[in-house]
């Protein structure tokens, strides 16, 4: 009689309980170097009261991405998924993250979970996973599966009618699952290249949802399952915008892709998509620094073939007080920035850690040709015919100033004053030229132009921000000198625009 009393008030407690919290859930998938990472960051600095918590898969022994996303002050919680694919070997890895990440949703700590896949992941049994109704699954609420496209890489493809135009079962899988598409790095490419990404889109995704955007900013209730409204005035934040967010019901548009992969997977043979691609990844990994001469020269005329992503921090033998972090992708763009502190390094400690992933790669070769680029084993390049040559092609632009040739490398900054008539002192002061600011953006748009040209970043001592080239025998700075050339005529042109001949600035 005890245990049937025992039993009925159990049940009568569950059923008065209250009732656990399910944790709405947006997927973010895209291939590598599309900027999943880039949207994950945009979404934990502008979150504002949501309590955000992100996963994040990397395909690579060393997670680069979440250590990326770990560096974000504004995150609440990150789960680092590494060295395998999140729909294959860490699948129970992932269940048991998601399990334990329930329990801070339980206490409030958690509202909202954004999931990364890596690059190479077939989105498609994860988005079953998350839809499970019973296990570890069973409170997960799948708001919306979204997609991040490089709208530059996709449109290069478009124009040279390659056969395989999403380069990989992966990706093409990637697509059919989005509820939303992301067209990503928007302002790289013309109006009508976007019309053409954009028609491919629609007619390879009916009924997708498309956003075009630049370094995936967008507002967050595009692409979670969130109530915009209105801020009180007393709430304090040093994030970008003014609004906040409530969770919403649920389910964007869950049903049109449910029809869709239905409908596309009607006759497909499901295979494992990373043997069918072909994909593999090498960690190198470096206390010693790269020569930059050398690394430029890898970087351009000796880039291996198959290499479709990098990813990871330089370290410089002609720079050995800064740190890089460096990320390659896509049209073979780059994109190298100093870091502010060894403690944005992945290992906390100044070193070389490099991710690369591709497609049929020699990973033996790579290794062997990047160890070769190290310093002290690297072979000393003192060439002066050279380092006269160098000389002589930045004086001949009266727009640039030489800062300083050394026998490995050489400095140089662009200003314009000559164009002008002004000293470089009272283009600063009269006019507001922010010289800096102009070669770090020369930096930035030469490495991003997919010239297979690269310049490093550093500012000197004295605060001056100069563009340096290292010098080997493999490395042709003519050729590297005429692309710098016409990005610098662009920038001083835009920064010098609302400044006329006149020294008094009329």
């Amino acid at each position: 009689m005890d245990n049937i009393c025992n039993l009925y008030a159990h049940r009568e407690a569950a059923a008065w309980a209250p009732k656990k919290k399910n944790l709405p859930v947006t997927l973010v998938t895209g291939f590598l170097g599309a900027g999943k990472t880039t949207l994950l960051n945009y979404v934990l600095s502008n979150k504002h009261n949501l309590k955000v918590a992100a996963a994040v898969n990397d395909f690579a022994s060393l997670n680069v991405d979440g250590q990326i996303v770990r560096g974000n002050k504004q995150h609440n919680s990150v789960v680092e998924l590494t060295n395998g694919c999140l729909c294959c070997s860490i699948s129970s890895e992932f269940q048991s993250a998601v399990w334990n990440l329930l329990q801070d949703v339980d206490i409030g700590k958690v509202d909202y979970l954004l999931i990364e896949t890596s690059g190479v992941t077939d989105p498609q049994a994860t988005i079953a996973t998350l839809e499970q109704d019973y296990g570890k699954m069973y409170r997960i609420r799948l708001d919306c599966v979204v997609t991040v496209v490089d709208t530059d890489a996709l449109v290069s493809r478009i124009e040279a009618k390659e056969p395989n135009i999403l380069q990989s079962a992966a990706a093409d899988s990637q697509l059919q699952c989005a509820d939303i598409v992301l067209l990503n790095k928007r302002d790289v490419i013309s109006p009508s290249q976007f019309e053409l990404a954009e028609e491919f889109i629609r007619n390879h995704v009916p009924g997708a949802r498309i956003h075009a955007c630049v370094k995936c900013s967008v507002p967050l209730n595009y692409i979670m399952e969130v109530d915009e409204v209105a801020k009180v005035e007393t709430v304090v934040s040093h994030e970008a915008s003014s609004a906040a967010y409530t969770i919403g019901i649920g389910g964007m548009m869950n049903k049109v892709r449910q029809d869709r992969l239905k409908e596309s997977n009607k006759d497909k043979d499901i295979k494992n998509h990373i043997a069918e691609d072909e994909f593999s990844s090498l960690v190198f990994e470096s206390s010693k620094p790269f020569s930059l001469g050398l690394f430029q020269v890898f970087l351009g005329s000796k880039f291996p073939k198959g290499i479709t992503r990098m990813k990871g921090t330089l370290w410089f033998d002609e720079n050995r007080s800064c740190l890089y972090s460096f990320h390659m992708s896509g049209r073979q763009r780059y994109e190298i920035v100093p870091c502010t502190s060894v403690s944005k390094s992945l290992s906390g400690t100044f070193s070389v850690q490099l991710v690369i992933i591709g497609r049929g790669i020699d990973t033996a070769a790579i290794q062997r040709q990047l160890d070769s680029y190290l310093e002290p084993l690297a072979i000393p390049y003192n060439d002066p015919l050279s380092a006269e040559s160098t000389k002589k092609l930045i004086l001949s632009d009266p727009r640039f100033e030489l800062i300083e040739l050394k026998s490995r490398c050489v400095d140089f900054r662009v200003t314009g004053v000559v164009e002008y008539g002004v000293s470089v002192e009272e283009a600063a002061t009269i006019h507001g030229i922010n010289f800096n600011r102009m070669n770090s953006e020369l930096v930035r748009q030469v490495n991003g132009s997919s010239g297979h040209v690269s310049l490093l970043p550093v500012l000197l001592p004295s605060g001056t921000q100069v563009c340096r080239f290292g010098l080997d025998q493999d490395a042709d700075f003519s050729e590297a000198w005429e692309l710098v050339c016409s990005v610098a005529k662009r920038l001083v042109d835009q920064f010098y625009k609302a400044v006329g001949y006149c020294k008094c600035g009329m």
